[in-house]
């Protein structure tokens, strides 16, 4: 019997959580996750954590605010020029690969393990109490964040599988449920480059280079990269140009947010909001002083 999409939903969510509650166990261990250092660790990253928890949100609600305009012409034209650069390669993949079991591993590896990554990564960081990586890796997602979102308003490509010209099957958003999510915040034409890919692969290359402790996780990171590039061609969603750019957009945020330049000077305006929110928090709970007799 198939769920309702509000339990769905819900489910989607739990999931999600009892998920980065078992790769803190696996990744971080039981005996090493104190509360008290996570919730400093939080503290003093709060700017951070607003910037990561955010973005992805405000990216969200321009492409609801999207999906209620009119469709707009150019997003036509941009999609042709993709289009002809991009070839046959990935229709005769999605074909060779018709099967409903495939198509539903890749759906969750789009939907499901990149919302898990998004979320889970600050977390880690926090839990870890690890300052340095956090910094590099919110600097990473904002640079990716500037660059994505001009090309998203001002050069709209619809998904690959929207193109009948294409012969690709729009795999993901005929699932019901899977569908229905994506196609609830999303406008279908915020295309180039892929914020996905270029996300993951930021985000694995930060890991990466923050060393050994991060050694089970970053495999995994690896993996789901390939996994997420290849789900976005064969699910209809994007098109070749699309994840290589996304994949020179990675690339590029990950060796520029390793400048010690560019984190202290974004650091700088972090500490200053964060000094600035701290001062009103404690202000806000500091008890009344008496008036002098």
């Amino acid at each position: 019997m198939a769920l309702s999409y509000p339990l769905f939903f819900a489910a989607y969510l739990v999931t999600i959580i009892i998920g980065m509650i078992v790769a803190l166990l696996v990744t971080v261990g039981w005996k090493d996750m104190w509360l008290r250092k996570t919730l400093a660790s939080a503290k003093y990253n709060v700017v951070y954590l607003v910037i990561l928890g955010g973005l992805p949100l405000l990216i969200q609600a321009l492409d609801i605010l999207e999906t209620r305009k009119p469709v707009d012409p150019s997003s036509v034209v941009y999609t042709n020029w993709i289009f002809q650069l991009s070839g046959e390669a990935i229709r005769i993949v999605q074909e060779r690969l018709n099967y409903l079991a495939v198509q539903d591993f890749f759906i969750v590896v789009y939907v499901w393990v990149f919302t898990f990554i998004t979320y889970f990564c600050p977390v880690l960081l926090l839990v870890r109490d690890d300052r340095v990586t956090l910094r590099r890796y919110a600097v990473a997602m904002l640079l990716n964040y500037i660059v994505l979102l001009p090309f998203y308003v001002f050069f709209p490509v619809a998904v690959s599988g929207s193109t009948p010209e294409s012969g690709m099957q729009p795999t993901l958003y005929v699932s019901t449920n899977w569908g229905k999510m994506v196609t609830s915040v999303d406008p279908l034409n915020n295309n180039f480059p892929s914020g996905h890919v270029s996300l993951m692969v930021a985000t694995f290359l930060v890991f990466y280079l923050a060393g050994p402790l991060y050694k089970r996780f970053y495999a995994f990171l690896a993996a789901s990269t390939f996994a997420i590039a290849f789900a976005v061609l064969y699910l209809g969603i994007h098109w070749p140009p699309d994840v290589f750019a996304g994949f020179v957009i990675g690339v590029a945020t990950a060796v520029i947010s390793g400048s010690p330049k560019v984190q202290l000077t974004i650091d700088r305006y972090v500490r200053t909001v964060s000094s600035w929110i701290l001062r009103e928090s404690e202000d806000s709970t500091a008890p009344p002083k008496l008036a002098s007799p």
